[in-house]
Parts: C-alpha cells; structure tokens; sequence
C-alpha cells in the first residue's frame, strides 16, 4: 500500500502543476486579446454604428419620397443607405442625387440633418454650429452645395436664413434679409479649396443680435459678422447640416453631391 501511495503522489504533483499552468496560461491568452481586441465603434445611430458623429438631436431628410409625398423624414437620424453611410474612420458620407424627392418648399433634393433643438435668432444666448468637412462632389451645372445653415422652424419652417455654401471650391455665407424674396447679404470666406480638402466651418448665433461665420482651410481662416435682420430677430430657427446640393437639372443618375463630414456638433 505504502509503494503505491508514493507512485500516486508525483502523478497528482504533476496533474496539479500541469492544470496551474493551463490557468496561468489561459489568463495571458485572455489579456493580450483583450489588449489588442479594437473597441467597438461609439457615436450616433446607436452601439455599432460606426461613425464617431453623434446623430443624437437631429432628424434626416433623404432624397426620397415620403408618405406625405415629400421629401422622406428619418427621426431620430439614422444611418440610411445610400443616403447617409458611415467611412472606416468614423465619418459620416452624405450623397444626394441631383433628382429626386423634395421638402415642400424646395426645388432641390438634400441629405441633410435637422436640429431638433431650436432657438431664438439674436436674443436666445449663443448658439453655435461647427464641422468638419470636404465636399468630394459637385453638381454638373451648379457646382454649388449648401452644406450648412440656420433655417427658419415654427412658424417660419418655409424661411431659409442663414447658409454657408460651397460652390467650385468658394465657401460664402449668405444671409436672407426677408421671409420671402432674394434680398440678401453674401460673404465670400474661402476661395480655392479643392474637391476632397478638409476644411472647417464655425456658425454663430451670439444671441445679442450679431451673428459669425467662419471657414478654415489649409492655415488660412476668415470670418464674416452680421447683423440678425429685423425679419429674424426672435423667431424661431435651427441648424441644418449636410448635403442640400443645388443642381438646376439632373445629368445623370450620378450627378449631384457627395459630401464626407468628420466632426459635427451644435451648443
């Protein structure tokens, strides 16, 4: 009994040894994946969506027909192919299609984010919208896309105010001095940024009556200020955002805008 109780004893040593390294083993293996596993993607539309912009507090207009045979609303905002897509670097890729369904009040289809958040235009505190952009293409005859804007809500939903376009590498501001008409204010910001080019826009509502509006590209930055028009002073706006592309005709099914935002964000 004693000579096989000894040959048991260095089997178990040797199973107990062999178990505590599997363990010790398997923890390493668990913390070096755990090292390299990639976090998952954060940002709008919900977990895994894939863009580092939140769409949180926006809706989306689509370039499609909707039920009330307008323009198609998406609310709260989500990714929507092909409309609205997330790039491998978080970015958020707009495209809208010279053809195609409109708001009521526009000629032109847009992929382009709302506000759900609106304000007093010049007497509701500082309000402001910036992004990060290049625009990767144009309208055949146009060449011009509004990219952002402070647009009329409430009662004045029909009202464009303020927008920032792009048109054949021209970044201007424009400001609408009525409800109605071509009235207006224009400010050229940028001029040669080439498709594709990152550049930054910043749109300021100071809330004291003046508004700024600025661009950024390549080093070179230039700001324009204005006055809140009498027309807007105390109605209620938002910020809209995206890619409200401004063909006179369609030219193809291809034709139209694509524009890749990388940061958008409104305070």
């Amino acid at each position: 009994m004693a000579l096989r109780t000894d040959h048991r004893t260095p089997n178990r040593r040797a199973l107990a040894i062999l178990v505590g390294a599997l363990v010790v083993g398997g923890g390493l293996l668990w913390l070096v994946l755990g090292v390299l596993r990639p976090e998952p993607p954060t940002g709008g539309g919900g977990g895994g969506s894939g863009t580092s912009i939140d769409l949180e507090g926006w809706k989306l207009t689509l370039p499609t027909e909707g039920k009330s045979g307008n323009a198609a609303i998406v609310e709260p905002a989500a990714l929507t192919e092909p409309w609205l897509t997330a790039g491998p670097d978080g970015s958020l890729s707009f495209w809208a299609p010279a053809e195609g369904s409109t708001t009521k009040n526009s000629e032109h289809p847009r992929t382009e984010l709302n506000s759900l958040t609106e304000f007093s235009a010049g007497t509701d505190g500082e309000h402001t919208l910036t992004a990060s952009l290049a625009v990767n293409q144009v309208p055949e005859d146009s060449k011009d896309i509004i990219v952002g804007q402070i647009h009329g809500a409430g009662d004045i939903i029909s009202a464009p105010y303020v927008m920032l376009h792009y048109r054949d590498g021209e970044i201007r501001a424009v400001v609408k001095q009525q409800h109605k008409g071509d009235e207006k204010q224009s400010f050229s910001l940028l001029t040669g940024v080439p498709l594709n080019d990152r550049f930054d826009v910043t749109i300021t509502d100071a809330g004291d009556g003046s508004m700024t509006i600025s661009a950024s590209h390549d080093g070179n930055t230039q700001q324009a200020t204005a006055q809140v028009p009498a027309a807007f002073h105390g109605q209620t706006v938002r910020f809209q955002v995206g890619d409200y592309q401004q063909a006179d005709s369609a030219k193809g099914a291809d034709d139209g805008g694509r524009v890749t935002f990388y940061a958008i964000e409104q305070s």
